[in-house]
């Protein structure tokens, strides 16, 4: 699991988030983004659909994110991504 502390932390709804903690995605997260895709989401809808899924947090909360902080979770997830030619988990 990695901890990502936020160059500016998120508001909403009352709370602070200032880390997000992100691992290997479950196959429920996994299945979070391909519905989001298949509802026709963006490529950052999907992710954002998978993130909430997997760390708690809301999704109108990671939409509040900073390019470079999204940029760093994806730099974190990067090894687990799915490759598309067989769905395997890369790394």
């Amino acid at each position: 699991m990695t901890t990502i502390t936020l160059k500016r932390p998120v508001e909403h709804e009352g709370k602070t988030y200032a880390t997000i903690e992100v691992d290997e995605p479950t196959v429920g997260a996994i299945e979070a983004m391909e519905r989001a895709q298949a509802a026709g989401a963006t490529g950052t809808g999907a992710t954002i659909a998978m993130l909430a899924a997997d760390t708690g947090w809301p999704a109108e909360a990671l939409r509040k994110l900073r390019t470079s902080d999204f940029e760093a979770i994806g730099a974190a997830l990067a090894p687990f991504a799915l490759e598309p030619e067989n769905g395997s988990a890369g790394g």
